[in-house]
């Protein structure tokens, strides 16, 4: 059985046939299917596997870098900064009732992500969610079903995997998810950023007439970078920002206040000459900072963490 909780499911892509299988193969139970090096020779074979559900671990590499700002009061500075990850009790995450996770099911093919909220916890038995709500209607979600969650706590994202053991309508609906042994935890500190192609409208206030816009270079939970063809404001001005953020199938409209940290002037990717701008965001709601520490989270895993 794997001990690693972080696992991703396997596409039929990275089986070939004829060829020794270059990692071992888990259903979602993590029972052990085929260990590496085992040959699959035909598509039957293939397919018969792949409607189990395959899962192999996910490649631990080193730590990469990830650009960052040195400083929150400096958001335009860029240098780097190390990611940390560790395994963590399920305890140690402190989740609360009306928290927020997102569930990814552990399928070939699908990445839709689904909000759900925490009811409470019954430990060392389950985990009660909200049934998740797309446009005001239920997803069917079936018992038996695994998913990948991801939970925020304070500035770390925790990612474990869970079965869905009763999925219950009566008398509200709700999910009991399996108690996780361990969580896996990733620091997203303030400076840690993305990179991102926003459009943002530009206001002198809150409810104030769009002076201007520009685009979002990258962005972090603190902070952003903003390219825009003209000048907004000086150091130390305050403005407010309109625009959506999109990660998958999720979609956050974001209106929040800012603070221009830096200004100066720099080339966009097409050598273009633009005014830049380091900002840093008043508070954001949860399902805002969620979604944008998801942006970062994903980044750091293409980096190589």
């Amino acid at each position: 059985m794997v001990e690693d909780s972080f696992m991703v499911p396997v596409r039929k892509a990275e089986i070939e046939l004829g060829k020794p299988l270059g990692f071992a193969v888990y259903d979602a139970d993590r029972n052990l299917l085929l260990n590496r090096g085992v040959l699959v020779t035909t598509d039957n074979q293939v397919e018969v596997l792949l409607q189990k559900g395959l899962f192999r671990e996910r490649v631990r590499e080193k730590i990469g870098h990830v650009a960052a700002r040195l400083d929150d009061d400096k958001p335009a500075e860029v240098g780097y900064a190390k990611s940390q990850e560790e395994n963590l009790s399920f305890d140690a995450i402190k989740l609360m009732p009306g928290d927020a996770l997102q569930l990814q099911p552990m399928l070939e093919g699908q990445t839709e992500r689904f909000t759900v909220h925490v009811i409470g916890v019954m430990k060392p038995k389950s985990v009660l969610v909200t049934m998740p709500v797309v446009e005001g209607k239920l997803i069917f979600v079936r018992d038996g079903q695994t998913y990948l969650v991801r939970a925020f706590s304070g500035l770390n994202v925790c990612a474990f995997k869970a079965r869905v053991l009763k999925s219950q309508l009566q008398p509200f609906p709700y999910l009991h998810l399996s108690y996780p042994d361990s969580v896996q935890a990733m620091r997203i500190r303030r400076a840690m950023r993305a990179p991102a192609s926003i459009i943002v409208a530009v206001q002198q206030s809150e409810e104030g007439k769009q002076i201007g816009a520009g685009k979002l270079v990258d962005i972090s939970v603190g902070g952003a970078k903003m390219f825009s063809p003209m000048k907004l404001g000086e150091k130390g001005e305050s403005l407010w920002l309109s625009f959506k953020v999109k990660l998958g199938d999720m979609e956050e409209y974001v209106k929040t206040p800012v603070i221009i940290r830096s200004s100066g002037e720099e080339d966009d990717d097409q050598g273009k000459r633009m005014k830049s701008f380091g900002i840093q965001f008043g508070d954001l709601s949860q399902s805002q900072r969620l979604i944008i520490m998801n942006l970062v989270y994903q980044h750091l895993l293409k980096e190589g963490v």
